[in-house]
């Protein structure tokens, strides 16, 4: 039988195959042998999937390891006819180097074996424009998935510690730049920008936007979770054996997320959202005498038409000594947001990072925003409590600051999860919106339903909404005491008290259950709070999006009026004059900032199609390329500039600029055809 079982062993590791049919008895982990422990935290950390590891842990003898360790790098010997085994050799290699450079438990270390030494290294290390930093070029790449060419910046914050693998989505321009010296505000990296360009060069520049030319923030942190993913990684290698397909995902780290919507009172919705991570998903490092753990997010919020209208980041940064992390033992995260939108349809994508275990996790929320609503959605909620006189007050001014799930007098605090124990109330939370023909008074009916959709509990009221007002706020509490553990759901129908017209039916699922919930939260929270200027230029965008140009015009025009230096909204309104063909406002609005020298690329870029349209080339052309050296990796403006040299008759310069073009982005048929037809 031990035979047998050794034989199945070395089989499914060769094959790579899971373990889950095992023996039970076999899954445990017994305590390893020193030399076992080295091999499997310190030699091939970087390399074995989570499948090989559970697969090794739950081995039982020695001689089954070893058959295991064999099998292991047997299946990734690139050239079983030979005696060597390159892969391995190799590996060892890099191990022992990366060891004595850089140590093999820092991100340094495990690029150098994953991908062995870079290039060319770039270093910049005196501290004083940027935290020490290296950018690793690797120009040869070979592994099928991963682009041929990389540029990884690794960054020492405050000039302490080990190198951090730099990710453009999570970390951004404001982590590499003491600011301690430099007052940047927050969200605002366009002077640090150009500082960075002045003083380090373009190519430093470009390293922080991306991983690889012609990559967004996203794809670059799609590369970089294959880079921490050991499956992921193996499944990049060229292999004519079996072997199990792995999909490169950002859903690593796992956690909740709900969203919920509101109308504003002027035709606009406050969009909210909340996530949670379970206790067992935070991670902390020790430094000193203290605990650190932090969490990264990166939203974006793209319309039907897939254009970005909100994007942000946030840090959500614990400190905690023994004694605190001791008296919060088995708190979760949660974290929330509120963004504004005009009516419409939505995906607001969600990246979470943790960064000591630096394991992503990624949801997408699908929102419908109705021109014109009845009520709310249901919201579901741990807990509603009044808001102090002073922040109720707040709430009601147009342009103030608004803090997530505030409604009126009231703050909520959503169960993401949705699952309540049997001895806590269930929140229940939702507006009702008052129509011409309706009488104000609204009759309620609510039903909690088991899985089959039985009807065990109901309750109804009447409500009434006062003379004058639009919304009519409506908290319910409901006590699951009594239901068995599982599925169940909340229906709530609401009618006009006199006409028994339905203005609402609707139903939210929850889950009962007696397993413990953690004893409490650490929260973090993200007010909505621009300025006057910047909150109507992103409803002036969101419009001009959705191709409603007087409606975006109007939102532009009152950022200006707040603001009438405001960039933003400047060349978003002449845009909208340039498409509905009005160049002479548009020239008004861009033609004294580009005088002024800004920094603003699409200035440049409007300009160029303005003129482009006047057919005046030559002043098409030198827009451009103030464009081109303002946005030093878009393929559209070097395209449109290459296609206005040739029409000038500059075949050397269009075909150099479609070459820059190419290089940032190969994949382009059309521009190659035309590079090519251009000849030497």
């Amino acid at each position: 039988m031990r035979k047998l079982r050794l034989c199945a062993v070395f089989l499914l590791a060769l094959l790579g195959l899971a373990t889950t049919d095992l023996p039970a008895d076999s899954q445990k982990a017994l305590k390893l042998d020193k030399t076992f422990e080295t091999w499997l935290k310190d030699e091939v950390n970087y390399l074995i999937t989570g499948e090989e590891k559970k697969l090794f842990l739950s081995l039982e003898t020695d001689g089954e390891r070893n058959a295991f360790i064999s099998a292991f790098w047997a299946r990734r010997d690139p050239l079983p006819v030979t005696a060597a085994n390159e892969f391995k050799e190799e590996h060892y290699r890099r191990l022992d180097e990366a060891k004595s450079k850089y140590g093999i438990h820092t991100d340094r270390g495990r690029i150098f074996i994953l991908l062995g030494p870079p290039n060319t290294i770039d270093n910049e290390t005196s501290g004083k424009i940027v935290f020490p930093c290296e950018v690793w070029n690797y120009t040869n790449l070979s592994l099928p998935g991963l682009p041929n060419s990389l540029r990884l910046l690794f960054f020492k914050q405050w000039g302490v510690g080990q190198f951090k693998l730099y990710s453009p989505l999570f970390d951004g321009l404001e982590y590499l730049v003491p600011q301690r010296h430099y007052d940047f505000g927050p969200g605002d990296d366009a002077e640090i920008r150009n500082l960075i360009r002045s003083y380090m060069g373009i190519d430093f520049l470009m390293a922080t936007q991306s991983v690889t030319a012609g990559t967004d923030q996203l794809e670059s942190e799609r590369i970089l979770a294959t880079l921490r993913d050991p499956a992921a990684f193996e499944a990049l290698r060229p292999s004519d054996k079996p072997r199990v397909t792995t999909t490169v995902s950002l859903e690593k780290l796992p956690f909740d997320a709900d969203g919920f919507y509101s109308e504003d009172g002027r035709g606009n919705f406050y969009y909210d959202a909340a996530l949670s991570v379970s206790p067992a998903d935070l991670t902390f490092e020790r430094s000193g005498e203290k605990l650190y753990g932090r969490a990264d997010v990166f939203v974006t919020v793209r319309d039907r038409g897939r254009n970005v209208v909100a994007q942000f980041n946030d840090q959500l940064s614990l400190e905690l000594t023994e004694a605190e992390m001791e008296a919060k033992k088995g708190y979760g995260l949660g974290y929330a947001f509120s963004q504004l939108l005009i009516p419409g349809e939505y995906t607001v994508n969600i990246l979470l990072r943790d960064y000591v275990g630096s394991r992503v996790g990624e949801k997408d929320l699908h929102v419908s925003l109705p021109a014109t609503g009845r009520s709310t959605p249901l919201l579901l909620a741990g807990r509603i409590v009044p808001l102090s006189l002073e922040a109720a007050a707040a709430t009601g001014k147009a342009d103030a600051a608004r803090l997530p799930f505030t409604f009126g007098k009231s703050k909520v605090t959503p169960r993401t999860d949705g699952v309540f124990g049997p001895e806590e109330n269930i929140y229940l939370y939702f507006e009702i919106y008052r129509q011409t023909a309706d009488s104000g008074d609204y009759r309620v009916e609510y039903a909690i339903l088991d899985a089959r959709q039985a009807r065990v509990r109901s309750d109804g009221e009447t409500l009434s909404l006062p003379a004058g007002e639009r919304s009519l706020p409506v908290h319910k509490v409901f006590s699951p005491k009594g239901l068995a553990d599982g599925v169940h759901s909340l229906s709530v129908r609401v009618e006009d008290a006199l006409a028994g017209t339905a203005v609402l039916e609707s139903s939210a699922p929850f889950t009962v259950s007696s397993a413990p919930r953690p004893p409490g939260t650490f929260s973090f929270e993200q007010a909505y709070r621009p300025s006057p200027e910047s909150r109507y230029t992103e409803l002036g965008r969101q419009s001009f999006f959705r191709r409603d140009f007087a409606g975006a015009r109007r939102f532009f025009g009152i950022a200006l009026s707040t603001a009438p230096g405001y960039v933003p909204a400047k060349v978003l309104l002449a845009r909208c004059h340039a498409i509905e063909g009005n160049d002479g406002p548009a020239l008004d609005l861009l033609l004294p900032l580009a005088e002024e020298g800004v920094n603003d690329g699409e200035v440049f870029t409007v300009l160029g199609s303005i003129y482009y349209g006047r057919k005046d080339l030559e002043r098409t052309a030198r827009y451009l390329e103030r464009a081109a050296e303002l946005t030093v990796e878009s393929v559209e403006v070097l395209n449109f500039l290459g296609s206005v040299y040739l029409e000038m008759g500059k075949k050397d310069k269009a075909r150099e600029t479609l070459s820059r073009s190419l290089l940032i982005k190969a994949d382009q048929p059309l521009v190659k055809a035309l590079f090519e037809s251009l000849g030497k």
